[in-house]
C-alpha cells in the first residue's frame, strides 16, 4: 500500500501543472482531442498532456520527429514518436516550476526553430 501524498507534494504538483499549462498556452498550444493539447511544429503535429509531475508528448510524424529530436539533443522514441518529460525524482524541488519551464522551453524552443534539411535528413 502506498503512502498518501503530503500536502507539500500536492501543492508542488498543482503549481507544476499550472506553470506548464500556462507555458504551453503562451507558445500557441491549442486544445487537443485525445491529448490535452496539440501544436504544429516543423517536425509535424505534437500532442501533449500535462500530469501531476510529467508531460506526455507524442508526434504524429514519427520519422520526421526522430530526425528533429535527435538533432536537438533529446531524441523521441523512434518507433512510437513518444517524447515524454518526467520531472519528479522523489524531491519536491524537482517540481520547481521555474526549473521545469526552463528545461521544457529549452527543448520546445529548439524544436519550434528546427529546420529540416533540403535532403530530408534534418
Amino acid at each position: 500500500m502506498s503512502r498518501p501524498k503530503s500536502k507539500r507534494l500536492l501543492k508542488a504538483q498543482e503549481k507544476f501543472k499550472a506553470a506548464v499549462t500556462t507555458y504551453l498556452d503562451s507558445i500557441g498550444a491549442r486544445p487537443g482531442h485525445f491529448y490535452d493539447y496539440e501544436m504544429d511544429t516543423p517536425a509535424g503535429l505534437l500532442h501533449l498532456s500535462v500530469y501531476d509531475d510529467w508531460v506526455v508528448a507524442r508526434f504524429d510524424d514519427v520519422k520526421q520527429a526522430t530526425t528533429a529530436t535527435k538533432t536537438i539533443g533529446r531524441p523521441c522514441n523512434p518507433f512510437s514518436g513518444k517524447w515524454n518529460f518526467h520531472y519528479y525524482d522523489g524531491s519536491i524541488e524537482s517540481l520547481n516550476p521555474n526549473q521545469v519551464i526552463l528545461d521544457l522551453s529549452f527543448y520546445l524552443d529548439k524544436l519550434l526553430h528546427w529546420e529540416p534539411s533540403p535532403s530530408g535528413g534534418g
